[in-house]
């Protein structure tokens, strides 16, 4: 108390404004706060994604990039590894098996075999627990995969092999492989097994897969086309062995696989924290307005007794500043403990180490200057204005009242509420009060009109993902797609088929990869692998959207058409022209006739069944069958599609995978979940900025009008007329707000779309309002503004006519 005594009036002036109204202090506080907060988060969780993605990611040593081909022996790795430019080359066999979950569910498991677990230099598959390496016939789970089997180590999981046999291996250990896009993402489970382990799971003793690191001088920065050379040497080289080469995976330097996932959700972050930090000044600006409101008097006072205009600005700058660092304390170590929940909840969702909690000194830096610097300069206007009254103005304030509606705008009012004029006379008091201060006005229908196009395109964006994977799948009519490891007769695949009950129509399509030439003459400038898929001409099984040119035709012999993906690698492709498509060691000749929309498919061209069935020499025969079900009940199509592994199975039919559209749409959209989830997080903070900024101005206008609270209470107002009056004037702001918002929410969410689209697909989102969004922020809108008008209501309404008589 003694320290209190001790200071001068203005500081104790300033110490009273902070202790003596906590609610004010408290808000004041929680608006500075709510910035500070989202921008530490984001740039703590951006540093620290930085940090734990390049760390887990470098030290697994990972490939440059990566070939795909029909089984190799061990020595042809060798011969690769002797290819100029490459520094390390290392093979591995990749099997595709069923597993059967904790659940009772059959899933894809891919098994990996990797020759010798100790001298790994590539894509470092590394040991976290139990037996390394896996001992034959065991298996070793991947982190992720364990969690989603729900699986323990020592339990023993069930798979079943390509020729249908059950056989039962023991989870010995957790391993991490950070060259694995997560099961969460894949759909995939992946465990390791020794090169021993395949006799016993019915495949040969070869390899697979090639996975290359290329010397250092031939990298330039984040440019791929030196790998895919070098890698395309490594593919001839596969291929004079006669191995077909199926696809060429070509690695970024230095970024994670799952970077550009990471990158979106992190922009996402970065929106909410620029958002944040805007609302968060816009509630501060009425905040100080109100104290420079209730304290006009006290303004006027000091001025009489020689206060000069300077010193009471310095005053309340100071007052900010407290309010500043007061938010610092509260909102910097909750900033850093949020930065870290969301690190290694993403860490955990896209599968990397996360190292833990840490706050820089940039990041504290930057929420010093966030808390303390920017409330400084967005207050600087009002406390301005605010100490410039005189001390006429001041002892002759009277609120509201004292404000002439001299603009269009409440001319315009005025009229709109003469054609009102039947309304009871409180919600014709609360319209017409609702536009007095149009400034204050403008910053809460800012507030909440930015929290109202968020939440409405947040919901538009997730409507937009689902027209857009409903376009994709819809683009393929089947239910079931079965692909074989190598090329059967079609009669017989459709003979075993049809013999599974719930069947209704079958087509076979010759399926394999490809590149296409650039030059004919220069193999080195192939493209990216391609999916050739060769369907019959009059298939009811593909519904592809024509962009330019036609669809293949009965007559038509070396007729392709491409999809857009193709077309992002191979831009010469025009319709009408040829092209070159290479197929092991042929070149096939093609003439491009027809240009298709690519969604979610990958970079897929389409020829004629017979006529590309005899160019590769499998003529009668298939790689792929297509099934549509009788039923078009999920669950029914899913007991067809085991039925039908089973089945083919059994048949010494070698399966490669079986594809289930409905599940593949549900695993995909699972994967969009986590985009709106952090969508929807945004616009939920958002929506309590707007409640609390209009919660303030509520305040205000019942500091402005309590003299006027007073008139009507002495001509017989009733508590529920007066508090009638705030609620409703909240709703009305509402009302606009939500208005507003529905007009800007349209262009916001196409914005959103088409970004998001880029971001995660390479592709813009087909476009869909969200009307449902809409109606959900209306009910929202309207319940936050009755809540945020019910402390200020309700304290109008407590006022009595003494309190009012008393009040300065």
């Amino acid at each position: 108390m003694t320290s209190y005594v001790l200071l001068s009036p203005r500081w104790r002036k300033v110490w009273t404004d902070i202790w003596g109204n906590k609610l004010r202090t408290m808000l004041v506080v929680l608006s500075i706060s709510v910035g500070v907060f989202a921008v530490g988060m984001v740039y703590s969780s951006y540093l620290m994604f930085q940090r734990d993605l390049a760390a887990s990611w470098e030290t697994a040593s990972p490939a440059n990039a990566s070939l795909f081909a029909d089984p190799f022996d061990e020595e042809l790795v060798q011969t690769i590894r002797s290819i100029k430019n490459i520094k390390e080359a290392e093979g591995r066999r990749n099997v595709n098996l069923r597993v059967s979950t904790s659940d009772g569910q059959w899933c894809q498991l891919v098994l990996v075999a990797i020759p010798d677990y100790f001298k790994q230099k590539v894509n470092v598959v590394r040991y976290i627990s139990g037996a390394w390496p896996p001992g034959d016939g065991d298996v070793l789970l991947e982190r992720s995969s364990m969690t989603e089997l729900g699986v323990n180590q020592g339990d023993r999981i069930i798979v079943e092999t390509s020729t249908g046999r059950k056989r039962s291996m023991k989870v010995t250990g957790t391993v991490y492989d950070s060259s694995k896009i997560p099961s969460l993402f894949s759909g995939n489970y992946y465990g390791y097994i020794s090169m021993d382990t395949l006799e016993k799971l019915d495949e040969s003793r070869q390899l697979d897969q090639v996975d290359l690191v290329v010397e250092p001088w031939v990298l330039r920065g984040k440019d791929t086309e030196p790998i895919k050379t070098v890698g395309r040497q490594a593919w001839r080289k596969i291929e004079q062995g006669d191995t077909l080469v199926s696809r060429l995976q070509v690695h970024t330097p230095g970024e994670h696989q799952m970077q550009g996932a990471i990158n979106a959700l992190l922009l996402l972050l970065a929106v909410l924290g620029v958002l944040s930090l805007l609302l968060g000044t816009f509630l501060l600006v009425n905040t100080i307005s109100a104290i420079l409101t209730q304290q006009v008097r006290q303004v006027g006072i000091m001025k009489s007794i020689g206060a000069r205009k300077d010193q009471i600005l310095r005053m309340y700058l100071s007052l900010v500043g407290a309010y500043g660092l007061l938010a610092l304390l509260v909102a910097a170590p909750l900033g850093a403990l949020a930065a870290s929940m969301v690190t290694s909840f993403v860490s955990g969702m896209f599968n990397f180490d996360s190292g833990g909690l840490e706050l820089p000194a940039r990041v504290i830096m930057l929420e010093m200057m966030v808390a303390i610097v920017v409330p400084l300069l967005a207050a600087l206007g009002p406390i301005w204005h605010g100490t410039g009254v005189t001390v006429r103005e001041a002892i002759n304030d009277y609120g509201i009242s004292g404000i002439q509606a001299k603009g269009r705008m409440d001319r315009w009012v005025d009229i709109g509420l003469e054609r009102l004029k039947k309304l009871p006379r409180p919600i014709l008091l609360s319209l017409r009060n609702t536009f007095r201060r149009k400034g204050r006005l403008a910053l809460t229908l800012l507030t909440l009109t930015v929290a109202g196009t968020v939440f409405m395109a947040v919901f538009s964006v997730r409507s937009s993902l689902d027209a857009t994977l409903d376009q994709a799948l819809d683009y393929f009519h089947y239910d079931v797609s079965v692909q074989f490891t190598q090329s059967y007769r079609t009669s017989r695949i459709e003979q075993e088929v049809l013999q599974v009950s719930g069947v209704k129509a079958v087509e076979c399509w010759g399926r394999t990869s490809g590149r296409v030439l650039e030059d004919e003459q220069k193999e080195s400038e192939a493209s990216k692998n391609v999916f050739i898929l060769a369907p019959p001409v009059n298939t009811k099984m593909i519904q592809p959207q024509l962009i330019e040119g036609r669809w293949l035709l009965p007559n038509d012999e070396s007729a392709l058409v491409v999809n857009t993906e193709v077309l992002k690698d191979s831009p010469q492709l025009k319709v009408g022209e040829p092209v070159v498509v290479m197929v092991g060691e042929r070149k096939l000749r093609f003439t491009v006739v027809g240009i298709v929309q690519g969604i979610l498919a990958g970079p897929i061209v389409y020829a004629s069944y017979d006529w590309f069935t005899g160019a590769v020499q499998e003529t009668g025969r298939a790689r792929s069958v297509q099934i549509m079900a009788n039923s078009s009940d999920a669950k029914e199509q899913s007991i067809l599609g085991r039925a039908l592994e089973e089945h083919l199975k059994k048949n010494s039919l070698r399966i490669q995978n079986v594809s289930i559209t409905w599940e593949q749409k549900k695993r995909i959209r699972s994967q969009f979940d986590i985009i709106t989830t952090f969508l929807l997080i945004m616009a939920v903070l958002l929506a309590v900025v707007g409640a609390l900024g209009l919660t303030g101005t509520m305040g205000i206008n019942v500091l402005e009008r309590t003299r006027e609270i007073g008139v009507m209470r002495s001509i017989g107002a009733s508590s529920v007329d007066i508090g009638k009056v705030f609620v409703v004037e909240a709703l009305c702001i509402g009302l606009l707000s939500w208005t507003a918002g529905m007009v800007l929410a349209v262009p916001v969410a196409g914005l959103l779309s088409h970004q998001v689209g880029i971001l995660f697909l390479k592709n813009p989102l087909a476009f869909s309002f969200s009307f449902l969004g809409v109606a959900i922020w209306l009910g929202l809108s309207t319940m936050l503004s009755v809540l945020a008008s019910l402390l200020p209501a309700r304290n109008a309404a407590q006022l009595s006519v003494r309190d009012v008589l008393s009040y300065e």
